[in-house]
């Protein structure tokens, strides 16, 4: 089993980061059942599906400008 670690955002998102990946992950590419091996607090971030487009970061906002080009 892979282990990862679950981070829980201020809007109240959750995400599950791999931290570790198993064997039969890394010869089949192919996810198995998390592990949860550590919980991680972010009380001053959102995730960044609720960011504004403000907060993200320039790289980020030109990618974006790229897929949804304004008029």
């Amino acid at each position: 089993m892979c282990n990862y670690t679950q981070r829980e955002y201020s809007c109240g998102h959750i995400r599950w980061l791999a931290s570790k990946h198993c064997a039969d992950y890394k010869e089949r590419r192919k996810k198995c059942q998390p592990t949860i091996m550590d919980f991680e607090e972010r009380p001053q971030t959102v995730c960044g599906n609720c960011r504004q487009p403000s907060e993200q970061s320039p790289s980020m906002t030109a990618f974006m400008r790229k897929l949804l080009p304004m008029s």
